[in-house]
């Protein structure tokens, strides 16, 4: 989700072929970029853990 909504060209097509519903979506930026921070986090420690 984040890939689309900051990369320019998929941002116009999501827009052009979604309409009110990429719309919606953007509305979840900022929770999308907490999301893969959080899981982004999460894979790092299961790699830490595994290494143990």
């Amino acid at each position: 989700m984040v890939v689309v909504l900051e990369n320019p060209v998929l941002a116009r097509i999501g827009h052009e072929r979604l309409g009110q519903a990429y719309a919606n979506i953007t509305k979840h930026k900022s929770l999308a970029w907490i999301c893969f921070f959080v899981g982004g986090l999460w894979s790092a420690q299961n790699v830490w853990y595994s290494s143990l």
